[in-house]
């Protein structure tokens, strides 16, 4: 086993490795990974290591064997990344490819609540109040109790908040109203 010494013995070492082995781990890499690019970022991995772990090096008897097979596991790692990422890839495209009407139904269910959102926005005060306190769930007289107006303003306020949502969508989204027909605003 070899002693790495003093620190300017280290540097040294790590410098001769390095212009000694990189240039030939880099094509090493390239056969495993067939992107040189990739292929320089694994032998610059390897060697920052190297540099962050200068004890590992004094376990290693044969440098050039130790680089070459740290290369070697450092692209299987990346290999088998790619094999998953590919399988992943390709259950979700099949997944898409099975159901794109469900993907077509949450986009327009998506586009439905942004442009109900952007309406309800756009309503005066106390009708969007109104109608943001209705979808929550809450009856007229609870809605009524709450803002402390009469039961009659809120039905009215919410009447008119509803005309004003239906226009505001119809101009925006035509299909959009076959949905809303089917939600019970009452």
């Amino acid at each position: 086993m070899r002693s790495l010494g003093n620190e300017r013995e280290r540097k040294e070492r790590f410098q001769r490795l390095f212009r000694d082995y990189f240039a030939s781990m880099c094509a090493f890499a390239t056969r495993y990974l067939e992107d040189g690019e990739e292929a320089k970022d694994v032998a610059h991995d390897v060697f920052c290591y190297l540099w962050e772990h200068p004890a590992e090096l004094e376990r290693v008897e044969d440098e050039r064997n130790y680089l070459y097979v740290v290369t070697r596991n450092k692209c299987l790692d990346i290999l088998r990344r790619r094999s998953a990422r590919s399988r992943y890839e390709q259950s979700v495209s099949s997944e898409e490819k099975e159901e794109p009407a469900f993907f077509s139904e949450e986009v327009d269910r998506e586009e439905l609540y942004r442009l109900l959102d952007e309406g309800i926005r756009q309503l005066p005060e106390q009708g969007r109040k109104i109608i943001l306190l209705k979808l929550e769930g809450l009856k007229n007289q609870e809605i009524a109790d709450r803002l402390h107006v009469a039961l009659s303003t809120v039905n009215t306020l919410k009447n008119n908040a509803y005309k004003t949502l239906r226009a505001f969508l119809e101009k925006r989204y035509r299909a959009i109203l076959l949905f809303l027909t089917k939600i019970k605003f009452a």
